[in-house]
């Protein structure tokens, strides 16, 4: 699990009162207690405790088969959001 998973999950785990080892990859945020306000709650934690700002449509596309977002996908989208721009990436 890469560094910013790891935070994502210490979030998680700290604002909904939950021991860490709960959280997998392909636990459902709603089945550790979240709804959606919860996960606008999370995400607003996770910007402070990463020191930046998530665009909403981060998170789009990233609901499961019952249209949940599960852990892994979760913590994905945060990542592939504030990945560094890799040097030669950008056109002219």
């Amino acid at each position: 699990m890469s560094e910013i998973s790891e935070k994502v999950k210490a979030v998680i785990a700290r604002d909904l009162k939950l021991a860490d080892w709960v959280i997998t990859s392909d636990t459902t945020l709603s089945k550790l207690g979240a709804d959606s306000l919860d996960a606008i709650g999370l995400i607003m934690a996770i910007e402070r405790e990463l020191g930046c700002c998530l665009p909403q449509h981060a998170f789009s596309g990233i609901e499961n088969k019952d249209g949940e977002w599960t852990f892994g996908a979760f913590a994905g989208a945060i990542e592939k959001s504030i990945s560094p721009v890799q040097p030669g990436s950008l056109s002219g």
